[in-house]
């Protein structure tokens, strides 16, 4: 089972929010903008331990943008499930929360918070409100606690304290794996194990050395408070019943040197998470419940880099295993995220963006789900997404460019152009090539919405058309699929492009910058790059900027000599407002305009 839609109406950050989704749901977004509160949301709804007066809302937790209009409001959020119909459990409650029989069948569960039902007049205050969660079209239909704590949703919230609830034998999610030791081990073992424990500590009890610790501690009671009130002691272990001493077992690191509290707290939440998903297949497993729900905020908490790729791997490949099994599953994974290390393992189809509505403040969410991909763009952005161009899934806007030349470079002339990227919230990447046409499905209009701009070279070929012709259209149609580009000339087509923010210069990077004014800049980096010999420096430069005008073929293989990305970089320190090319300083104004 997985959940394919969701909807807010009226409710903390959220207008009206209604989204398709995935197999397992990755939120990200900045700070502020709800993540959170999208994760209240699916509890209102799924959350069977959410005691009535958390689901008896407050006037806070509508949505600010009703002003002095909220009484008389109504906050509703529906869940919509799918891939259920395999497991007999799951259609018994669900039957009749049924919305579309076919092709696949839908089912949904609904929280609304409304006026009450007959109330004579219009609502004056919230205790004229009630709550009904309810299934399918009709709030008659209501879904008790009973169904809804077979399909609950289980949170980790981002500020939890892993060390204090592993202390913790209520909170522990240990205890249900000590109480199934308990109760497997049999009389006999359970005699045997309490006879030794007696006779050791008989034993302890009776070292010299405990008995004399004992007898002062019993002196100076009689000294403190007299023979008449001081109580004889002495020094015992406990406890001394083997379930109590089962009680106290403690998860040990180390090889049993240090306990818990002495352990990091990036290892202190893996261990915890470890023991959670043990929890929770242990219910499903004994039937207890049928499928969880399993929400993390912020997995990454206290976690270095490539353990955050591999616990949240973990989850996600856990799940696509079951389904490519066809298994009963048991788990729906639903993250929030602030890194772009989780980000770049994410499976596309599960990165739920949300973003502020600049016109009323109220939080949008976007669903990969639904983008254009076909198999083989979801392949090629799976395997190019890593931690740089995860970054652009959290990104106000973002600049495509081909490789790490421009990656190093247009930020430098960012903020040459006093156009800091960092402030704007506008991300960088590269597509590591000239492919973009699988990143402009995925940021573009049917896609995530993301503002984009993209910078890409002619490269011109003497008896054809530039190969950033075929590039053009191909982006064009992604776009605008309505349009009839290949009639269009050179000038018109690039330059419809520019209305896109597609932008194309007139040969290739290196030449645009020698062009801008760089010459001397370039030829002074490769001779420190490549290490040419003072007496030597001035023949170079005169073998690349010759009498007849620049020698474009050695430049360029001198400059691949170095390395585009590392000359990039030794060049940014010469980028400056008066070399910056043309095209990129279209593409820097755009981007800052789209996201003001």
């Amino acid at each position: 089972m997985r959940i394919s839609r969701i909807g807010i109406t009226n409710f903390t950050n959220f207008q009206a929010l209604d989204i398709r989704t995935g197999a397992d749901i990755v939120v990200v977004g900045e700070n502020k903008v709800g993540k959170s509160n999208f994760i209240r949301a699916l509890q209102l709804v799924l959350d069977p331990g959410l005691s009535e007066r958390d689901r008896h809302l407050g006037l806070d937790d509508f949505w600010d943008g009703l002003g002095d209009d909220k009484i008389g409001a109504t906050i509703e959020v529906f869940v919509e499930l799918t891939d259920f119909t395999n497991d007999e459990r799951l259609m018994a409650h669900l039957c009749d929360c049924v919305v579309e029989p076919e092709p696949e069948m839908v089912a949904r569960l609904t929280y609304r918070f409304q006026p009450k039902v007959g109330l004579d007049g219009d609502p004056q205050s919230l205790s004229d409100y009630e709550y009904v969660i309810f299934g399918g079209d009709d709030p008659d239909m209501a879904v008790n606690h009973g169904a809804r704590r077979m399909l609950p949703l289980d949170i980790q919230g981002a500020l939890r304290d892993a060390e204090k609830d592993l202390a913790s034998w209520r909170r522990s999610p240990l205890r249900p794996l000590i109480e199934e030791l308990m109760a497997s081990v049999d009389e006999e073992t359970r005699q045997e194990i309490q006879t030794i424990v007696n006779e050791a500590g008989e034993e302890l009890e009776e070292l010299d050395e405990v008995v004399a610790v004992a007898r002062r501690i019993s002196e100076r009671l009689e000294q403190i408070a007299g023979p008449q009130h001081a109580v004889p002691v002495s020094l015992g272990v406990a406890p001394t019943q083997i379930d109590a001493l089962l009680r106290g077992l403690r998860i040990l690191i180390d090889g049993g040197a240090r306990g818990i509290g002495e352990a990091s707290l990036g290892t202190a939440n893996l261990i915890f998470l470890a023991l959670k998903c043990l929890e929770l297949d242990r219910l499903v497993d004994e039937g207890e419940r049928d499928h969880t729900f399993f929400a993390v905020e912020e997995p990454e908490a206290h976690l270095h880099p490539h353990v955050q790729r591999l616990v949240y791997r973990y989850f996600l490949e856990a799940s696509a295993s079951e389904r490519a099994e066809d298994a009963r599953l048991s788990r729906t994974t639903i993250l929030t995220t602030h890194s772009p290390h989780v980000a770049s393992v994410t499976p596309i189809r599960s990165v739920v963006l949300l973003r502020q509505d600049p016109e009323n403040g109220s939080t949008k969410a976007i669903s990969a789900a639904g983008a254009p991909l076909e198999e083989s763009d979801e392949a090629d952005l799976q395997r190019y997404i890593d931690v740089n161009r995860g970054e652009l899934f959290f990104a106000r806007g973002v600049i495509l460019v081909e490789g790490e030349a421009e990656r190093f470079l247009v930020p430098a002339f960012a903020s040459a152009l006093e156009m800091p990227l960092d402030v704007l919230g506008i991300s960088v990447c590269s597509v590591g090539g000239t492919n973009f046409r699988p990143y402009v499905k995925l940021l573009g209009p049917d896609g995530l919405k993301i503002p984009h701009v993209l910078l890409t070279d002619m490269d011109a070929r003497d008896d054809r058309p530039p190969r950033a012709r075929n590039r053009i259209i191909n982006l064009l149609k992604v776009v605008d699929g309505d349009g009839e580009f290949e009639d269009l000339d050179d000038e018109d087509l690039f330059g419809h492009a520019s209305e896109y923010g597609y932008f194309v210069n007139d040969s290739t990077l290196e030449l645009e910058l020698f062009d801008a004014g760089l010459g001397e800049a370039m030829v002074a980096v490769l001779v420190q790059e490549l290490g040419i010999s003072r007496r030597r420096r001035v023949a170079f430069r005169d073998q690349i900027i010759t009498p007849d005008g620049l020698d474009e073929d050695r430049l360029l293989r001198r400059i691949e000599r170095v390395g585009k990305g590392r000359f990039a970089q030794s060049l940014c320190g010469h980028a400056t407002e008066d070399v910056c090319p043309e095209y990129i300083q279209n593409a820097l104004g755009r981007i800052r305009d789209a996201v003001s």
